[in-house]
């Protein structure tokens, strides 16, 4: 992997800070708005191939772009729409509702988990049984990162074939949303499966293949959220960094006491070890899928925690007002603390490497 950008990837690194600055100075922010700028300057189609109407970007380009993401505290889709469901709808030959995302940005969202499974979710609960008419569907899933009453739902359930997926447009007949906010002022949304009524055609992917699918396209949503973490603590160190040059006690900027300085390298340590093992992490995603998985957990599992220190750091060097949602640390630490959590926690990061036999990288 060349660690020096390329200079497509500088501009492109360029083009997506200025277009996520942009929203992120809005008193109010408008997700929607943000999600067609990302559609309008080809940043929904960066991860796809030319055949299936993208730009062939690979894991660097998606971290630069997330990167940005995580500086900025965007609240656009993008992780759930286009590296979760978009990449799973690719992998699984759907062409009809790719071409739905990356032409007019029609929403998709990847229902993963289910209530008392934690992380899991190659067994699901939720079955699909055949009819004459179609499909059958009744289960619960939870926690669907940004899944409104608008938005394409793609959900794994057991069949008597096997694992499949199945898309289930918006409005439906019954499912059940119950919409919750998030910590970081986005959205998840419980979703309840009653009997619902599905044609043939909304079975997409091979029940032999789904289970491979959605572990390649969960590992690099996973890496996304390791680069939106990586960006976030960037940005937060440089908040940190500039209060504590125009904070003065003592009749003397707070900055200037070496033990302060030290607190704030330790952060700036800990966030270019997060960065290693992200790139390592990207190195692998064409590595076989038991290789893959674990490098992938690793660097969640590091970043994670690297993430939780800068976050914890940034707080204590604020003070009090570190804590205030409505101040830009609170709320770059509040998406890390949701991030963290995001496909497994450290504990369960860890777990998946130990049972994949260590990491030695």
């Amino acid at each position: 992997m060349n660690f020096d950008p390329s200079e497509e990837q500088i501009l492109l690194a360029d083009m997506a800070g200025r277009l996520l600055a942009s929203h992120a100075t809005q008193t109010v922010r408008d997700p929607a708005a943000e999600w067609r700028d990302c559609l309008d300057q080809g940043l929904i189609g960066l991860p796809f191939t030319e055949a299936q109407g993208g730009f062939d970007g690979g894991p660097e380009e998606v971290m630069i772009v997330m990167e940005a993401m995580g500086r900025h505290l965007s609240q656009a889709p993008y992780l759930q729409s286009v590296l979760l469901a978009g990449r799973t709808l690719a992998l699984a030959g759907a062409d009809e509702a790719l071409t739905g995302l990356l032409a007019v940005g029609a929403r998709h969202a990847l229902a993963l988990f289910e209530p008392g499974q934690r992380y899991r979710w190659d067994a699901p609960a939720t079955r699909a049984e055949p009819t004459a008419e179609g499909w059958t569907i009744s289960g619960a899933k939870v926690a669907v990162l940004d899944h409104d009453g608008e938005t394409v739902l793609l959900c794994p359930a057991a069949t008597p074939r096997g694992l499949g997926l199945f898309l289930i447009p918006p409005g439906t007949s019954n499912v059940l949303l119950a919409i919750q906010p998030t910590p970081d002022g986005r959205h998840a949304t419980d979703v309840t499966l009653d009997a619902v009524t599905l044609p043939p055609e909304a079975a997409i992917g091979d029940p032999a293949r789904n289970r491979a699918i959605l572990a390649e396209a969960v590992d690099g949503a996973i890496l996304g959220a390791c680069a939106e973490m990586v960006g976030a603590m960037e940005q937060l160190l440089a908040i940190t960094v500039d209060y504590l040059n125009v904070r003065q006690q003592f009749g003397a900027v707070i900055g200037s006491f070496q033990a302060l300085q030290h607190r704030a390298a330790d952060m700036l340590i800990a966030i270019e070890r997060a960065r290693s093992i992200m790139i390592y992490a990207a190195s692998m995603m064409e590595a076989p899928e038991a290789r893959r998985s674990v490098a992938v957990a690793a660097a969640k599992a590091l970043v994670n925690r690297s993430a939780r220190f800068v976050g914890q750091q940034a707080i204590q060097l604020h003070g009090g007002m570190g804590l205030a949602s409505d101040y830009p640390a609170g709320r770059y630490f509040q998406r890390l603390t949701v991030l963290g959590m995001l496909f497994g926690d450290t504990d369960h990061q860890r777990a998946v490497v130990a049972a994949g036999g260590g990491w030695a990288g």
